[in-house]
């Protein structure tokens, strides 16, 4: 019998700890959604607090201060804020890749990434292969080349082998380099840097010399350039 008690009054103490926990997370729940920003926060009751829609009179504008806060409706309308370009106005984001095999490239030779999978923002041009900062920012960048250890591009003699830089406004900003010396023998590069941008700037890749043989840009590799906005 008495463990009976001792066992009761441990599953008081329990639930008694239970009720306290509860409370508090019903208080920070409370608090928090006050400082959200998103709406006239509920009482318990479901009625809107009369002290929220006094403090926000004549500063609703189209808001319903009668509608709940977490009804279908009001989330929706809080996805599609975040979701719209407006939500990230002066961020943009790009990826862009060459679309097949091909060989001979001179020096300085521009590389146009024909095929645009992402381009938010309209930054990148895949006509001139360069990117235009819409804004002053911190940007980075990515750039992967592929060379071939075959002649997949009527090409003859050596096989592909090709230096490749950023360039930013005409200037160095980093290189990658490739080098297939045998048949079959294939390599792939991969550049990254992040740069500080001023609206209007040019980013770019072109060769460094140039090159020799083919390169592959296909399903087992992409030519590539990519970048988005950091801050």
């Amino acid at each position: 019998m008495e463990e009976m008690f001792l066992l009761i009054e441990r599953q008081n103490a329990v639930i008694e700890r239970q009720s306290i926990e509860i409370k508090n997370l019903k208080s920070k729940v409370h608090f928090l959604e006050s400082k959200s920003g998103l709406g006239i926060v509920e009482d318990r009751t479901g009625e809107v607090n009369n002290n929220k829609i006094n403090k926000t009179e004549g500063n609703v504008g189209n808001v319903d201060v009668k509608r709940p806060m977490h009804d279908a409706e009001t989330k929706r309308n809080q996805i599609r804020r975040f979701l719209s370009p407006s939500s990230a106005e002066g961020h943009v984001a790009f990826y862009a890749y060459i679309s097949k095999d091909f060989g001979g490239v001179g020096v300085d030779h521009v590389f146009l990434y024909d095929t645009v999978v992402t381009n938010y923002g309209n930054a990148y041009n895949k006509h001139t292969g360069a990117f235009m900062a819409p804004t002053t920012g911190v940007y980075a960048f990515s750039y992967t080349i592929y060379a071939a250890g075959e002649h997949v591009a009527g090409e003859t003699g050596a096989y592909g082998e090709v230096s490749v830089k950023l360039v930013h406004n005409g200037a160095y900003k980093g290189s990658i380099y490739v080098d297939t010396e045998t048949q079959y023998e294939e390599e792939m590069s991969t550049g990254f840097a992040i740069l500080m941008l001023q609206a209007g700037d040019v980013v770019l890749t072109k060769t460094t010399y140039r090159g020799q043989g083919s390169f592959h840009s296909n399903e087992s590799g992409r030519w590539s350039f990519a970048g988005f906005q950091i801050a």
